[in-house]
């Protein structure tokens, strides 16, 4: 691409935060082009379970923002969400993405696991989730491949999964019917527009593209740390998975264990997953802690021993120094609009953010959800604005 190109907002990341974000804005009639740098750094949506599960996820000790009322009511309105922009979204593109809705269950194979089911369960009805304890026979009944070690479940009703994978190409075909140009391009960080006002973003393939704002929904590699201007802001933390190739025992719905997660997929292969490595930015997986997935699914579902693996591999998820994700205006200058950090959770926030960035970009007088913003960040060590033009040595 060798000229310019104008346009209303120009969304950099083509994951699914940033195409969920394009396809509700071009459904508003706004004119969107999304920069996809794909080949920079692997999208964390890609290497994503897909699990749809905020109970879960709050009561996990992954989870660093678990005590965050905001984030778990944003969680959970996504997830009502998705009831709608599943379907919408497979009309839309003509294509599957393996939404079910047919709850997870979790499960305990120690005395201790199974307390802490009980306690998730109490905080579930507490928050009005529906949710339903399991002694090992009844789970069992509901999922025939447990093991006899499996002593207690707990069936999040609510709670759903989606194929990540599936998710980004039947996007990536709705924004392009709804008139959305994608480039697939390294891009330099913003200037000031031609006129002063607006952004301008340089490519790396030549010519640039500019727009009256900006929306940054890049992951954890490091374009999105120098947009965000401090390394700091937006991490990476690496996850390790693998599959198991078709032909393997296949549940019924998610399976989630105190080390493994088992997410059956449509095509037939079973997702495992994933280790938590903060502060890893390497994309090479640890045969040690990849194996180690395996041998905790296996114990949960002793049928996966005889199955054969496909593949494994590493992803980076974004997370901000609080847990919660970054969704608005940078600090003093409303041109950049940031939706970056969601760490764990970006398939389950997508539909949630992608509302939030429609309605604040299309109002007069928009307003944010203050938990989210990026000025709690806004500190002289920690504010994310508009960078200044990159040196030629970045672009």
């Amino acid at each position: 691409m060798r000229t310019d190109i104008v346009t209303d907002i120009v969304i950099v990341g083509g994951g699914a935060i940033g195409l969920a974000a394009a396809w509700r804005l071009a459904l508003a009639g706004v004119g969107v082009i999304v920069v996809d740098g794909r080949s920079a750094s692997p999208r964390a949506t890609k290497a994503a379970a897909g699990m749809l599960a905020p109970s879960f996820e709050r009561a996990e000790r992954h989870a660093v923002a678990a005590s965050s009322p905001a984030l778990a009511d944003l969680s959970l309105a996504s997830l009502r969400m998705w009831a709608g922009f599943a379907p919408e979204l497979e009309a839309a593109s003509g294509q599957s993405i393996d939404f079910r809705d047919d709850g997870i269950l979790g499960v305990a194979t120690t005395d201790a696991e199974a307390d802490a089911l009980t306690r998730q369960a109490e905080l579930m009805a507490a928050a009005g989730v529906g949710a339903e304890l399991l002694d090992g026979r009844a789970a069992r009944a509901l999922e025939p491949l447990l093991a006899e070690g499996v002593i207690a479940g707990l069936l999040a009703r609510e709670e759903a999964q989606v194929d990540p994978v599936l998710l980004v190409e039947a996007l990536e075909t709705a924004v392009r019917r709804a008139g959305v140009q994608i480039v697939h391009a390294i891009a330099s960080v913003f200037e000031n527009g031609p006129d002063g006002s607006g952004v301008r973003m340089r490519l790396a393939s030549g010519g640039a593209i500019s727009a009256d704002r900006a929306i940054v929904s890049t992951g954890a590699g490091a374009f999105a740390r120098r947009l965000s201007g401090n390394a700091s802001i937006v991490t990476p933390v690496k996850g390790e998975a693998l599959a198991f190739a078709p032909g393997a025992a296949v549940p019924r719905r998610v399976i989630r264990g105190r080390n493994a997660y088992i997410c059956p997929r449509q095509d037939g292969r079973v997702v495992i997953g994933a280790t938590e490595r903060p502060g890893d930015a390497s994309l090479e997986t640890d045969d040690e802690r990849v194996d180690g997935l395996r041998a905790a699914a296996t114990r949960i579902v002793p049928a996966f021993e005889r199955a054969n693996e496909s593949s494994r591999w590493a992803g980076l998820r974004p997370v901000a120094p609080d847990g919660a994700p970054i969704i608005g205006p940078a600090a003093g200058d409303p041109r950049v609009i940031y939706a970056i950090g969601h760490y764990r959770n970006g398939i389950l926030l997508a539909p949630a953010t992608a509302e939030i960035i429609r309605a604040c970009a299309t109002a007069n007088s928009p307003e944010w959800p203050k938990p989210f913003l990026p000025d709690r960040f806004a500190t002289p060590a920690r504010k994310l604005a508009l960078p200044s033009a990159p040196s030629s040595a970045a672009r």
